[in-house]
């Protein structure tokens, strides 16, 4: 499928056939790059490549000038990526706004010293879905940490934990990795 937004028209649909339902909501992982590390101020050089015909993010740099991605497992059924479209028709303006909400369980001090370190950063994020999709997401203006609960619940059942939540906005919309880069993002992950 070609992308593309030279001539702002419509250039193809979406037919709907064979299995329409295998599809399942959540995030497994969550993997977090400093934003100046993989958009290296001034020089406009990133440490990844974007597709702009396909809308997909095709390669991540490895090796010796790499950015470090940290791995965030995710509790199941808890952590969400989504992106919201914001258009202003008498400004001729669109912004791709994603939110990512992160939850982890039980409050301590490790926990507290990650996210203390996500709240003083800008960030880049890649998402793994349930469906094995891996998006990037602030790869143009960055991610900042807008809201955390820390909670300790009332009742025995309740969650003992945080939730993290983090917005950009974005003159694109969330990128897919190829299965190229997610092989690359591999190399580069660390905890």
């Amino acid at each position: 499928m070609s992308y593309s937004i030279t001539n702002c028209t419509l250039s193809e649909g979406l037919n709907l056939t064979g299995c329409t339902k295998n599809n399942s909501g959540g995030v497994s992982e969550v993997y977090f790059a400093n934003y100046k590390a993989v958009i290296t101020g001034g020089t406009g050089t990133e440490k990844f490549t974007y597709d702009s015909t396909t809308g997909e993010v095709t390669a991540i740099v490895t090796g010796g000038t790499a950015a470090s991605y940290y791995l965030f497992d995710t509790v199941k059924e808890t952590s969400a990526l989504a992106e919201a479209i914001a258009v202003n028709v008498q400004n001729g303006t669109i912004a791709f706004n994603p939110t990512i909400t992160l939850v982890m369980n039980k409050l301590d001090t490790q926990k507290r010293n990650l996210i203390h370190m996500l709240a003083l950063g800008l960030l880049i994020a890649v998402v793994k879905d349930n469906n094995e999709n891996y998006w990037m997401v602030g790869f143009k203006k960055g991610l900042d940490v807008t809201a955390v609960d820390n909670n300790t619940g009332t009742a025995i059942g309740d969650r003992n934990g945080s939730t993290i939540t983090l917005t950009g906005s974005e003159p694109l919309p969330m990128a897919k990795l190829s299965a190229a880069a997610v092989a690359q993002l591999a190399l580069v992950k660390a905890y």
